[in-house]
């Protein structure tokens, strides 16, 4: 794309690692065979359900590139971490269309009714309030590098998201709220965890429509367009450009 990678905002940089090592983590929690080098993450089998086959890591990686890697899958779907590929006519259809979010952290007391679950029955419960049944297995638990957060009422999860440590920063991804929408308030909870789990960092994620009103309005900044593209179908790989 000719892009200057050394110009990308280091916010959004710091997003991106974060989200990389997020999808790092799930692929061996499911022991999924992935190849990572500095331009894209590619799983070589299937991923579990609401993640990519194919991120980019850069943005100066085309759609030769993304394409040119997905092999012989009939469907799944390509995360443009920098919502600069056209996949539209290889057979994609837009699925998110999101942004970055960045917050420096805060340091605030653990806020209740919030807690780490820690047992297999309340992550199951956990996964089934946020229709993520099959992605986070009970090895999860044993992570110290993942901390899957609950608000809990009347001993039931109405809340949620996760927290893991994405080295310089803190990932935060999977917000979810019985309501349908996480609120301001859930937001601002999830960073007050964050500030005590992973003192000190970062927070980031993405985020789209109410989600992303929400974050926003928490003091979280945009830093930069995040797109995944979906397809049923074996994408039409665009021809490599003369180097």
């Amino acid at each position: 794309m000719g892009s200057d990678v050394s110009a990308v905002d280091p916010r959004l940089a710091a997003a991106v690692e974060a989200s990389r090592r997020w999808y790092d983590a799930v692929a061996e929690l499911h022991d999924l065979p992935v190849r990572v080098d500095d331009r894209l993450w590619v799983a070589l089998a299937e991923p579990p359900p609401w993640h990519s086959a194919v991120k980019t890591l850069r943005a100066d990686v085309d759609a030769a590139a993304a394409l040119g890697v997905w092999g012989d899958r009939t469907g799944g779907s390509v995360a443009d971490s920098f919502g600069v590929l056209d996949l539209a006519g290889r057979g994609f259809d837009l699925l998110i269309d999101a942004t970055w979010v960045y917050h420096p952290g805060v340091t605030a007391p653990w806020p209740e009714p919030w807690r780490v679950v820690r047992e297999p029955d309340l992550l199951t419960r956990w996964c089934h309030r946020h229709d993520y049944a099959g992605v986070l297995p009970p090895a999860v638990l044993d992570r110290a590098d993942l901390h899957v957060l609950a608000r809990i009422v009347d001993d039931e999860p109405v809340a949620g998201a996760v927290v893991h440590d994405a080295g310089g920063a803190a990932g935060m991804s999977n917000l979810w709220s019985v309501s349908g929408v996480p609120t301001e308030a859930d937001v601002t909870d999830v960073l007050a965890c964050a500030g005590v789990l992973l003192p000190g960092r970062a927070v980031t994620d993405y985020a789209w429509d109410e989600e992303l009103a929400a974050v926003l309005a928490a003091g979280f900044e945009p830093v930069g367009p995040h797109r995944v593209w979906r397809t049923s179908t074996p994408p039409r790989r665009p021809e490599p450009r003369p180097r």
